[in-house]
């Protein structure tokens, strides 16, 4: 076949990938707020450039030589909630107090995080840096005016006694090694974790817990920590330049549950507290399986996904520092200093996904992905401040060597959630304060959208 039939053969194969991958339905974000999505349809558990640091330390193994990756991601989400009163949201003695509270919220944000890293071959010992992102998020919801002259604060919206503002970052600094033993590679990271987390949120100062619009106020929580964690994985050459199989763990971060420092500020027409404070959670850990196929040189076929163990994050509980957070099965506070107590019982989930490759010349490179993936959050804890759901994603993308110097690598993906329904299944208000909230019932729906460029150099 001459050069210009073999590249219409390849050209050929990309319009049909791409167009499976546009096949998939387009109704249904990563679960919980897990965003390791740095490298895109390149940032894998089987996968040899740098981001390999989190995904897969084994990876960095069959790489060569130097390598030097930097990677920036912007993100859009959209999201809405509906919801109508709930008989907790009634306080019976003042009536008025539910007015501002059912309806529509609406948020549409747009923000960005960066990662980089840098990796090197020294014979069969491979070593390496890079700083991630994996977990975080942010979310601003629009204003709603419809009660406002009446009660300027009902302004922030109908999802405000959840979340006006907040804001989960979760950065890594990684190191890590990999050696090679013939087909086999095997690799251990070390993660510094820099944990910072915000919230603000409507508040009854009085005590009651309830979502009364006539005695409003303000609860902010900012709180932030520094722990660690680490990775391990090992990938095989289980076919000569053909097949590779892969397998890594991502421990949690502080190997358990993990406490942050800060404070919270609850202020009200009657009063208020200010409070240095310990803001206790889980996040999960991580087991990811994958393979990566050459049935051609010029194509490769990726299948992987992961486990991830959401259920450990029961709840996220602020008290005042020097007492235990901890309180009795009603929701009532148990040590004297519990301040808030979020419930959130989520369930563990996976995620599966497939990706192709075609080199359409030795320097350009166009790459697609679909995937599924499962949501943590239970109908019982659903509400619009962690929104969660299955969600299905679709990605597209070219990686191009620029001036035989640089590779640079773009791509979009989209993920949708499935809409949901929790209306009468919330649990949230069937508490005692400090974990009585809102009721969380209503109509859920949540696109998120993202850009991912990226730049690597090699030596």
């Amino acid at each position: 076949m001459t050069r210009p039939a073999r590249v219409a053969a390849r050209a050929a194969v990309v319009l049909a990938v791409l167009g499976a991958g546009a096949a998939w339905p387009l109704d249904a974000r990563a679960a919980g707020f897990a965003t390791a999505r740095f490298g895109g349809e390149h940032g894998t558990v089987v996968t040899t450039n740098p981001t390999a640091l989190y995904f897969n330390p084994a990876g960095i193994g069959f790489s060569d030589g130097t390598h030097v990756f930097l990677d920036g991601q912007l993100a859009m989400r959209n999201a809405t909630w509906e919801h109508t009163l709930a008989p907790s949201d009634i306080v019976p003695q003042n009536p008025a107090g539910s007015e501002g509270n059912a309806g529509r919220a609406h948020l549409f944000n747009v923000f960005g995080a960066p990662a980089l890293g840098a990796t090197t071959k020294l014979g069969n010992l491979a070593l390496g840096a890079g700083l991630f992102v994996p977990f975080g998020g942010r979310a601003s919801w629009d204003t709603n005016d419809q009660f406002a002259s009446k009660y300027p604060l009902s302004a922030a919206g109908v999802q405000r006694w959840h979340m006006i503002d907040g804001a989960l970052t979760f950065i890594y600094g990684t190191v890590g090694a990999a050696y090679r033993f013939g087909p086999l590679s095997v690799g251990v990271a070390g993660n510094l974790v820099l944990a910072s987390a915000s919230l603000e949120q409507a508040k009854n100062p009085n005590g009651s817990g309830q979502p009364d619009t006539t005695r409003e106020g303000r609860a902010k929580l900012d709180v932030s920590g520094t722990t660690a964690s680490f990775g391990a994985g090992a990938m095989v050459e289980a076919i000569p330049r053909r097949l590779w199989l892969a397998a890594s763990y991502q421990s949690q971060p502080n190997m358990g549950p993990m406490t942050l420092g800060g404070t919270l500020n609850i202020t009200g027409s009657s009063g208020g507290l200010n409070a240095k404070v310990n803001f206790t959670q889980a996040l999960p850990d991580i087991v990811r399986l994958g393979a990566r196929w050459r049935p051609e040189d010029y194509i490769e076929l990726r299948l992987f996904g992961d486990f991830t163990r959401w259920s450990v994050n029961k709840t996220q509980c602020a008290a005042v520092q020097g007492y235990a957070c901890a309180v009795y099965p009603d929701g009532s506070d148990a040590s004297g200093g519990t301040l808030a107590n979020y419930r959130r019982n989520w369930n563990d989930t996976f995620g599966i996904r497939a990706g192709t490759s075609v080199w359409v010349t030795r320097d350009v490179e166009v790459f697609t992905g679909t995937g599924f993936e499962t949501g943590a959050t239970p109908d019982s804890t659903l509400e619009p401040g962690l929104a969660d759901a299955d969600n299905f994603e679709f990605a597209g993308g070219a990686r191009v060597l620029v001036g035989g110097w640089i590779y640079v690598a773009a791509s979009y993906t989209q993920l949708l959630f499935m809409n949901r329904d929790n209306t009468g299944k919330s649990t949230l208000a069937d508490a005692q304060v400090p974990t009585l909230q809102q009721d969380g019932g209503g109509y859920y729906t949540q696109w998120i959208g993202f850009f991912d460029l990226n730049l690597e150099k090699t030596w």
